[in-house]
């Protein structure tokens, strides 16, 4: 009896150590499942967050796509219904090639405030023409050349009373591997005037020493109210490694037009490389001289400057960016060092 009861005894605090595991082992494991559900709430949150924010852009990327899609399809059936009128009639299976682009730029002239301008080309092709007739709008200057302003102004995006705009119909009657013939039919608003215009380009191209193709052209134009203007260019260029994605271009112009002394002579020489498909990179130096001295110029050269162009194709197919920053010496600032730039947006619709 003794024996049973002192073993009894024994084991009754051992029992309640046993308890007391359990008891423990319990609440531990509770903790711990307890811990681990509200673990994964917060991840189960986390994520459900993030889809929420992916599928926010996703709808915007969506909403942007059909927006341009629709515009483009608008522009393109536009543009068909025009090449019907003025041909056959018959719809062309092939895909048009026109297209419209639109610009927005931010501009820092050296030596000047920044500015912001706005700027559209749209280009017209009509197959049942046999892509002889091309219709084109622009409110851009494609004549702009190192002749044609100060060095620390080239582009005439970067001047106040750039509000040209030209409306024309392009024939090319010759378009050969080495020779090309081309005329112009149209209206521009140009110098404060709304005036007719025609013009007539003449370009040969050929093969010199060391590599190099040279491109010979002469652009006259004669305006209604402004009279004539001419441009001879030549363009020369050379591949590197013969890669078509890196190479060297020397553009020489010389230039004259009624009611100006002289010519004005330009030179731009720059280094292009294609980075990749999306990513282009250009380093440019440009130059400029006049034989003579017109209205408000007091120096015959007009200065030298240099610039770094910078375009990414980013986000869609159609839309651009370029950043453009320069560093001039020019007379209009008495040769002066000033610094410049431009940032460039640039959306194409149509044929990409």
């Amino acid at each position: 009896m003794f024996s049973t009861c002192h073993t009894f005894m024994l084991f009754k605090p051992r029992l309640r150590m046993f308890r007391l595991s359990m008891a423990a082992l319990v609440l531990s494991q509770c903790f711990f499942i307890n811990t681990y559900a509200a673990e994964h709430e917060d991840v189960n949150e986390v994520k459900s967050t993030d889809e929420e924010t992916t599928g926010m852009l996703s709808g915007m990327g969506s909403i942007v796509d059909e927006t341009h899609g629709k515009v483009s399809d608008r522009f393109s059936s536009f543009i068909v219904q025009i090449d019907d009128y003025i041909g056959s009639g018959v719809g062309e299976s092939q895909r048009n090639g026109s297209w419209a682009r639109v610009r927005l730029d931010t501009v820092k002239p050296a030596g000047e405030k920044t500015k912001l301008a706005a700027r559209v080309k749209l280009r017209v092709v009509l197959p049942q023409s046999q892509q002889r007739f091309r219709l084109l709008l622009s409110t851009e200057d494609d004549e702009s050349t190192a002749s044609n302003s100060d060095a620390a102004q080239r582009e005439k995006i970067a001047s106040e009373d750039n509000n040209d705009i030209a409306l024309a119909l392009r024939f090319v009657r010759t378009a050969r591997e080495r020779f090309s013939l081309k005329y112009d039919l149209g209206a521009r608003y140009r110098d404060d005037k709304a005036q007719l215009f025609a013009k007539l380009n003449i370009a040969y191209k050929r093969d010199s020493i060391l590599s190099f193709t040279n491109v010979f052209s002469n652009n006259v134009t004669y305006f209604s109210a402004s009279g004539y203007e001419n441009r001879f260019n030549v363009n020369s260029s050379r591949l590197f490694f013969n890669r078509e994605s890196l190479y060297f271009r020397n553009s020489l112009d010389i230039s004259w037009r009624k009611g100006n002394k002289g010519a004005g002579i330009g030179e731009t020489i720059g280094f292009y490389a294609d980075l990749s498909k999306r990513k282009a990179l250009a380093f440019e130096g440009i130059t400029g001289y006049a034989t003579s001295l017109n209205e408000g110029a007091t120096d015959k050269f007009r200065g030298v400057e240099l610039r770094l162009r910078y375009r990414h194709n980013i986000w869609r197919p159609w839309f651009h960016y370029e950043i453009w920053p320069s560093v001039s010496w020019s007379s209009s600032n008495d040769y002066e060092q000033a610094y410049g730039g431009l940032v460039r947006f640039e959306v194409t619709l149509g044929q990409i």
